[in-house]
């Protein structure tokens, strides 16, 4: 392709002569001979801040040596902009090339102004030029004006050709920052305002180079300057590179540097008008470290697999190549640029395009890596990597389609939350992952296994339906047999498991997913670490959900009971403390049980309108009790949401003093796992408790997660063993010994022991030989209703066995 600084072999240079400093063409005509310094090869030096000069041209080649009439033309190399005028020997005009503003008897594309004088015009022509709007002024570059003689048909296909491609860019560019501008006020997005603001003044600069197509209004010389706009452009790829590649997380220092020179760039706009000399000085130094830091930059960025730095490192590379090849040629050797990378080149129309073709490239390609990383979020967990709860139902799903129906377990870590709190939630992720881990190692055993994690601390785990339960839980259990190590901790990991069978009609996966997990909330209303679905328990579950839906109207109209259960001193046998326990006499079921109500309203929270009740039912009866000269304590449960309760302990107080009774015959008792599952704020509601002066107690210890550093901080008196420790234990055995330490410790921590659920008389008497205070179970009474409370206190004291 042919292209403006190419080697036309129908051009040739025209001896001329030049003289400066004259104004009117009078003037010019009448200069004599001696006057004017020769330019053989036509080559007339422009001084952008010399003011106007004249060329004399003394005739045109023959046509026949060009084959037709040549053209007169004017090349400006190398950036330069001037206007020019020409006239015949009668100081006739002929016409004027204007770089801004409208021309006649010219045709002005890109670096060149073609005038084209008839066979009637008068030798020698003068051509008066003078320095345009956006001419550079910088000292040292190789400032000609060429003059030649061109055939008119390929001078003119050639430069508009070259006017096409670079008015062509130009619009794409303009193009692409609207469509960018779009996006940033669209999305928000800071990167698409910076290349919007990038491609419109790149746009700007490819007109202002090649000639705009357009008349603007001439009096706005400071933005049409083509080095303001390269200005712009540097502090605008700056940004690029730091925002887009986001080098700076692989090269802190090389970003700083970057700002650095970007902000030098800013500075250089003012500095160009207010101080010119030392913007000439500064721009040559400048440029070269512009692009050495931005290479810097995205290489390194690019070699530690920050994909935008090398699709940017593409981009910035040709446009080194040229300004290298600018301030080698023009600086150094002092001479125009090579054709092949000279400005108006193929190369020069390639390297101004690159870097927003491949910034447009590297933000589709964002795009599209977005879009795959939502698509496998909305499938895959993002700390454990496995599939989340939906790709695990469209895992399922797709066996199910392929006449494959599995089995599904659906694995809870027990008190996870508890281990939370008390080891952090760096560590509590690091137990989820060697869950997942275990999980996976037993899944590889099975081809078309699948491990997922629902939420939180849930996993669930899809088999093949031909494997056995029994099997599976074997490995499942052995998956799990040992303490995980996490960071030097070692902790237990146990599971709570529902199991989902096929059944007997074809179900989808969501329902056998739906299964399990009733299955596993079965289970642990069952105290049962393994339990499979049966379609019972979807009753059951409908069944508990209609009474949680009564149970505020319960509450209302009184259908809740107390009932007391009493706290043995086994030392005497006598009867100084009783537990509150709640029961709801309902109209159409009769009675029914707290395990068929309480924990579904532990866990939707309506906990809270039973533990109101009951409070205020002990506080009566505890005032009553004292006003009859007979005072019992009275145990009342306080459940996690009546912890974390916004004023609950200032509440209790209140009540307490309009009933009228003595906050030391109410004992409060809260559950370890309840206490440690945010250890600081029960503290803290604990000690108000306090304050106010009721007793409290730690209730189901053992069973959750709590260190003798949060015992000692707990305001309590009293201690309560768990039932799991005390039922069968037999004298001589590791339960019996555990159970003695346990009730040393809280001896020695000052508190009073109470040991829950003894059930026969070896139970009893196991716990009155260790040192026990009080006991709690079945074996001494049952919960019963106040009067019947009342008989048994009168009969049955003091109990001693």
């Amino acid at each position: 392709m042919v292209t403006l600084w190419s080697a036309w072999a129908l051009a040739a240079p025209l001896p001329v002569d030049y003289h400066c400093g004259l104004q009117s063409v009078q003037q010019t005509i009448a200069q004599p001979a001696s006057a004017w310094i020769a330019a053989p090869e036509g080559k007339v030096p422009v001084d952008p801040e010399g003011g106007a000069c004249w060329v004399r041209i003394a005739s045109l080649p023959a046509g026949q040596a060009l084959e037709t009439r040549p053209w007169l033309s004017f090349a400006d190399l190398n950036v330069q902009r001037v206007n020019i005028a020409l006239f015949d020997a009668q100081g006739k005009p002929l016409g004027q090339a204007l770089r801004l503003g409208q021309s006649s008897g010219a045709l002005v594309t890109g670096l060149r102004a073609i005038f084209t004088p008839d066979a009637a015009a008068v030798f020698p022509l003068y051509a008066r030029f003078e320095p345009a709007l956006g001419a550079l002024a910088y000292p040292g570059l190789a400032r000609t004006l060429l003059v030649e003689a061109v055939v008119p048909e390929e001078s003119l296909r050639d430069e508009h050709g070259t006017d096409l491609l670079n008015h062509s860019g130009a619009v794409f560019l303009f193009t692409t920052a609207l469509v960018a501008l779009f996006f940033s006020i669209t999305l928000r997005e800071a990167n698409y305002a910076i290349y919007a603001l990038y491609a419109g003044v790149q746009s700007l600069t490819i007109f202002t180079k090649s000639g705009l197509p357009f008349v603007l209004d001439a009096s706005s010389p400071l933005w049409l300057n083509a080095w303001i706009f390269n200005y712009l452009v540097g502090v605008l790829s700056v940004l690029l590179s730091v925002r887009f590649g986001r080098f700076a997380r692989h090269s802190p220092r090389t970003t700083k540097v970057a700002y650095g020179v970007a902000m030098l760039f800013a500075s250089m706009i003012p500095l160009h008008y207010l101080w010119p000399s030392l913007a000439n000085v500064l721009i040559y130094a400048l440029v070269p470290l512009h692009f050495l830091v931005l290479l810097t930059g995205n290489w390194r960025g690019w070699r530690g697999g920050e994909r935008g730095c090398g699709i940017l490192l593409l981009g910035l590379t040709p446009i080194a190549i040229y300004w290298s090849a600018f301030l080698l040629y023009n600086v150094v050797l002092r001479e125009p640029m090579p054709s092949a990378v000279a400005l108006g080149s193929t190369f020069d129309f390639a390297r101004t395009l690159l870097l927003p073709v491949a910034f447009c490239y590297g933000i589709a390609d964002r795009t599209l890596r977005l879009q795959r990383e939502t698509s496998r979020m909305a499938r895959f967990d993002a700390l454990t990597g496995l599939l989340n709860r939906e790709g695990a139902r469209q895992y399922g799903q797709l066996r199910i389609d392929e006449g494959d129906v599995p089995a599904a377990l659906m694995l809870n870590v027990e008190r996870f939350h508890a281990i939370n709190e008390t080891l952090g939630p760096i560590l509590g992720d690091q137990i989820l992952k060697e869950t997942g881990r275990r999980l996976q190692a037993v899944c590889q055993v099975h081809a078309t296994a699948c491990v997922g994690r629902m939420h939180a601390d849930q996993f669930c785990l899809v088999f093949p339906s031909d494997i056995s339960l029994a099997a599976m839980r074997e490995e499942v259990d052995y998956a799990f047999n040992s303490p995980a190590e996490i960071e030097g901790q070692a902790v237990d990991i146990t599971l709570a498991v529902g199991v989902a069978l096929p059944p007997p009609d074809k179900a989808s996966m969501a329902q056998l997913l739906r299964n399990a997990e009733i299955a596993l909330d079965a289970g642990r209303a069952q105290h049962r670490n393994w339990l499979q679905y049966q379609q019972e328990m979807e009753t059951s579950q409908r069944a508990d959900l209609d009474l949680l839906s009564e149970l505020k109207r319960a509450v209302e109209q009184g259908e809740l009971r107390m009932y007391l259960q009493p706290k043995v001193r086994l030392s005497d046998g006598t009867v100084g403390s009783a537990e509150a326990l709640v029961r709801w006499e309902h109209p159409r079921r009769g009675m029914i049980p707290p395990g068929d109500f309480v924990p579904f309203a532990e866990k939707t929270g309506r906990i809270t309108l039973i533990t109101r009740w009951v409070l205020e039912q002990a506080m009566r009866l505890a005032a009553s009790y004292r006003a009859q000269g007979r005072p019992l304590q009275i145990s009342v449960n306080l459940s996690t949401f009546d912890l974390g309760e916004a004023g609950f302990a200032a509440r209790t107080a209140l009540l307490a003093q309009q009933v009228g009774v003595d906050p030391a015959d109410i004992r409060l008792e809260i559950t370890e796992s309840g206490a440690m599952q945010d250890p600081a704020s029960a503290l803290e509601v604990m000690n108000a408790l306090r304050t106010s002066g009721f007793s409290l107690s730690i209730d189901d210890f053992g069973t959750g997660y709590s260190s003798l550093a949060y015992l000692q901080k707990m305001p309590v008196a009293e201690l309560k063993i768990d039932r799991a420790f005390v039922r069968n234990v037999r004298h001589g055995s590791d339960g019996a010994a555990l159970l003695e330490s346990t009730i040393a410790m809280g001896h020695r921590l000052g508190l009073s022991v109470v040991a829950e659920g003894p059930e026969d008389a070896e139970e009893w008497a196991l716990l009155c030989a260790i040192g026990c205070d009080y006991a709690q179970g079945w074996y001494a009474a049952r919960p019963m209703p106040v009067p019947e409370f009342e008989r048994w206190c009168e009969t049955q004291l003091p109990f001693l066995r």
